[in-house]
C-alpha cells in the first residue's frame, strides 16, 4: 500500500466524523420502509449524490411497488469488486421510531444498523480514496437496493445475473456485537399460509362448523415444530390475519412465516415439510394453501473467502482492530453472490445492536473504524484487482 497515500486516506476521514454522522442523521431521518417508495428513492438519490464522480455510470432498474434498485460503476466491462446496499427499513411512516438521538457513545434511530449506518461506510470510505488524490480504483460495482427487507423478491434476479461479473462480494449489513465479519449466512424463505374454511353464523343450528381460523391454528404449532428441526433452522410465524368478527365463524384466514437454514441441503427437505403441513387436513372442510413469497440461498463458508479474509484481518491489525468471523443465522443480499461462489465478506457497517426494534443503535464510534477498515482494504485491492 502507498503510505504517503494511506495516510491521507485516514486524515480525510477523521476530519469528516460529523460530517458522516449528520449524512447518516439525514439517510436515517427519511422514512424509507420497503413500501415507501418515494422515501427509498430519496435515500437512494443522496447516497448517489454523493457518488456520481466516483461511481459515474448508473442503471436504475425501474420498479412500481418499492424503491427503485441502482447499478453504480466505475467501468462498464470486467470482473468487478461488489459493494452491496440496500436503503429500505422495516418501520412504516406512521411508526413512531423516526427520528435518531445520541445518548453516551451510542447514536439510536430507524435504520442506523440496518442498514443505512452501512451506506454512509461506503459512501465515506469511497469518498476518501477519491479525494485523497493519487489512487486508481479497482473496478467498482455497487447496487442500491429497496427490497431486502421483504426478501429482494422483486430485484432477485439482479443479483443473480450481477454475481456472475464479481470476483469479490462486500456488503454493508452491520458489525457484529465484537467488530464481527460475516462469512457465512443461513439461506431463507418467506411464505404466506393461507386456509379457507366457511363463514356462518356463530349462533347457526348445526355444531358443524369450518373455521378458517381454527385450522389455520394447527397450522401455526406444526410450522413452529419445524424449529431447530437441524442445527442452524429457524421457523417463525410472524403474522396472523383472519376472520369478520366474534360472531362470525371466519372463512378466511393466514400467517406469513419465515424458515431458515444453515445448510442449503436442507431447503427443499424444509419446504417439502411445509407443503406437506398445508396439505394436512384436520377439518376436511377447510383448505389451505403455502405459497412462497421470497427466497435466498444459503451463504456456505468459501476458501476464497478466508483468504481474503485473512488479508481484511491483517489491515485491520494495523488500525488496532480486532475482526473476528461469525456465522450469521440472518440473511442479505450477499446470499446471492455467496450461493454463486463469489467470495463475499459481510458486516462492514457499524456495530449495531437491536436493529428490527425501537432500541436499534450503533456504536458512534465504529463508524469512523469501520470506514477506515473499508478504506484500508479497497486501497489494497487495487493492487490484485483481476
Amino acid at each position: 500500500m502507498d503510505g504517503v497515500c494511506k495516510e491521507k486516506v485516514l486524515e480525510l476521514i477523521s476530519g469528516r466524523e460529523e460530517e458522516q454522522m449528520d449524512f447518516l442523521t439525514t439517510l436515517c431521518e427519511q422514512n424509507s420502509y420497503s413500501y415507501n417508495k418515494q422515501g427509498s428513492d430519496r435515500v437512494s438519490a443522496l447516497v448517489c449524490e454523493k457518488l456520481e464522480d466516483i461511481l459515474p455510470i448508473r442503471r436504475v432498474v425501474h420498479q412500481k411497488e418499492v424503491g427503485n434498485l441502482h447499478i453504480l460503476k466505475t467501468r462498464k466491462k470486467g470482473k468487478s469488486v461488489y459493494l452491496l446496499g440496500h436503503t429500505d427499513t422495516v418501520f412504516p411512516p406512521d411508526h413512531p421510531f423516526q427520528k435518531c438521538r445520541r445518548e453516551g457513545e451510542w447514536l439510536y434511530g430507524p435504520g442506523t444498523a440496518d442498514m443505512k449506518g452501512g451506506l454512509a461506510v461506503m459512501v465515506y470510505a469511497l469518498r476518501a480514496l477519491k479525494d485523497a488524490g493519487g489512487y486508481v480504483f479497482p473496478n467498482i460495482t455497487m447496487i442500491l437496493g429497496a427490497d431486502e427487507e421483504i426478501g429482494s423478491a422483486s430485484s432477485s434476479l439482479i443479483y443473480e445475473q450481477e454475481s456472475k461479473k464479481a470476483w469479490l462480494c462486500l456488503v454493508g449489513e452491520c458489525a457484529g456485537k465484537k467488530g464481527e465479519i460475516v462469512v457465512s449466512r443461513n439461506g431463507k424463505v418467506g411464505g404466506r399460509m393461507e386456509t379457507l374454511g366457511h363463514d356462518s353464523h356463530v349462533g347457526s343450528a348445526t355444531l358443524e362448523k369450518s373455521s378458517a381460523i381454527l385450522e389455520l391454528a394447527h397450522k401455526v404449532v406444526a410450522f413452529e415444530s419445524l424449529d431447530g428441526l437441524f442445527p442452524g433452522v429457524r421457523a417463525n410465524v410472524g403474522r396472523i390475519e383472519g376472520g369478520l368478527g366474534p360472531g362470525t365463524i371466519p372463512a378466511r384466514a393466514f400467517f406469513l412465516f419465515d424458515l431458515r437454514w444453515q445448510k442449503e441441503e436442507h431447503h427443499t427437505l424444509l419446504t417439502d415439510k411445509v407443503q406437506k403441513i398445508a396439505s394436512t387436513r384436520k377439518n376436511p372442510l377447510c383448505t389451505s394453501q403455502a405459497i412462497i413469497l421470497n427466497h435466498r440461498p444459503a451463504m456456505p463458508p468459501n476458501q476464497e473467502t478466508d483468504k481474503f479474509m485473512f488479508r481484511l484481518a491483517g489491515i485491520a491489525e494495523e488500525l488496532g482492530q480486532n475482526v473476528p468471523t461469525e456465522h450469521r443465522y440472518g440473511t442479505s443480499d450477499g446470499n446471492f453472490f455467496g450461493a454463486e461462489g463469489v467470495p463475499t465478506l459481510d458486516g462492514f457497517g457499524p456495530i449495531g445492536l437491536y436493529d428490527h426494534t425501537t432500541k436499534e443503535r450503533i456504536l458512534i464510534a465504529s463508524l469512523k473504524a469501520r470506514t477506515a477498515l473499508l478504506a484500508l482494504f479497497l486501497l489494497d485491492l487495487h493492487e490484485t484487482e483481476k
